[in-house]
């Protein structure tokens, strides 16, 4: 199930920085990205810029301060969204699937995509749902159900991907749309 970005305070300034991010993707490269290092959550070339994190995976730590240091108008854009506990740019490279999974994270924390560098036939499972990216929207979904990604295509898929601590009218959105199922 996706939510309604329209609900989440965070959104309009993420989507109002897609150029930012961009450009400064475009500037990084992909030689800036590393192996995601939990190499079972996946087949194929996942990649990622991690910029923080609240939780993470071990090798991921080391890679903030530098990450950050390439990224210095991502961060200021970052910075100045108070409800963001992670932050990063997930690479997928053709015939990339991050394996089903659920998120472990607080409920009151939602995870978002603000697709980047969206090719045709990159889709998002949540749920039984199918959804795609569009360059500059984000996308809303709860973690907590079971999700997969999939590169199908022959480019490359990028998002910013963003975890976000809500507030109260937020997180009562968000219990109604869990308890409507």
């Amino acid at each position: 199930m996706l939510l309604d970005p329209a609900e989440f305070s965070f959104v309009p300034p993420l989507e109002a920085a897609f150029e930012v991010f961009r450009t400064e993707l475009e500037r990084v490269g992909r030689t800036a990205f590393t192996a995601w290092p939990d190499r079972g959550a996946y087949v194929g070339n996942w990649l990622g810029l991690p910029l923080f994190m609240a939780s993470h995976h071990p090798a991921v730590g080391p890679l903030f301060a530098p990450n950050q240091q390439r990224c210095p108008a991502t961060m200021q854009v970052l910075r100045g969204i108070p409800s963001l506990v992670a932050a990063g740019f997930s690479w997928m490279e053709p015939g990339c699937h991050i394996l089903p999974h659920v998120d472990v994270k607080p409920p009151d924390v939602l995870r978002t995509h603000l697709g980047l560098r969206i090719p045709d036939r990159a889709v998002l499972r949540v749920g039984a749902e199918h959804f795609t990216w569009q360059e500059g929207r984000c996308l809303v979904f709860d973690g907590t159900i079971e999700h997969e990604t999939a590169n199908l295509s022959d480019r490359p898929r990028v998002v910013l991907l963003i975890d976000a601590r809500l507030n109260a009218r937020e997180l009562d959105y968000l219990r109604d749309c869990s308890a409507r199922g």
